[in-house]
């Protein structure tokens, strides 16, 4: 009978460190998942950073702030002769928005654009693709440093590409450049 005994507690003893060995495997699966989950997260924060760095210093904002007629030559937006104006001329506090150019169609078809951002440009003078694309370069920059927290945005989502092909009819031009119109 002892021997019955002494057999059952070695199997149970046997048993027991098996499943202690099984939980210490998954805890430490369990501890790397969460290591390489934060260091995602770290990563992922450190580039929104960085954009957000580089959105503020589009729009004229911090103390590394770049010129923004510095910025539009970079983009290509705006050839060197009128980025020297723009960099010497006093920016305004309110610039006369153009009238619309015939294209009546909601700011919101263009991607990138959506109905807050509509919003801001909405309260800025801009209610239409027509009257974006009518925007000249010293325009932009002015609208582009009164957007807020859509500071950038104008150049790296391509609005004013995006409004003149709209504001044209391109309707194939401008699915081409950026997808589906509508979708």
């Amino acid at each position: 009978m002892t021997t019955l005994l002494s057999a059952a507690a070695s199997a149970n003893s046997v048993a027991m460190t098996t499943f202690t060995m099984i939980l210490i495997g998954i805890g430490a699966v369990c501890a790397l998942a969460v290591i390489w989950w934060g260091t995602m997260r770290r990563r992922v924060k450190a580039s929104e950073v960085a954009d957000s760095e580089k959105h503020a210093a589009l729009a004229g904002h911090g103390p590394e702030a770049a010129p923004v007629a510095a910025v539009l030559a970079d983009a290509g937006a705006v050839p060197a002769p009128m980025v020297e104006a723009l960099a010497d001329a006093p920016v305004a506090a309110a610039a006369p928005m153009p009238a619309d150019t015939g294209s009546s169609q909601p700011l919101t078809l263009l991607k990138g654009l959506g109905p807050k951002a509509a919003a801001r440009l909405g309260e800025l003078g801009i209610a239409s693709v027509g009257q974006l694309a009518a925007l000249s370069p010293g325009q932009i920059a002015d609208i582009d440093a009164q957007m807020g927290n859509f500071a950038g945005r104008i150049l790296r989502d391509r609005w004013i590409e995006q409004a003149r092909l709209l504001a044209a009819g391109d309707i194939a031009g401008f699915e081409a450049a950026f997808g589906k119109l509508g979708g």
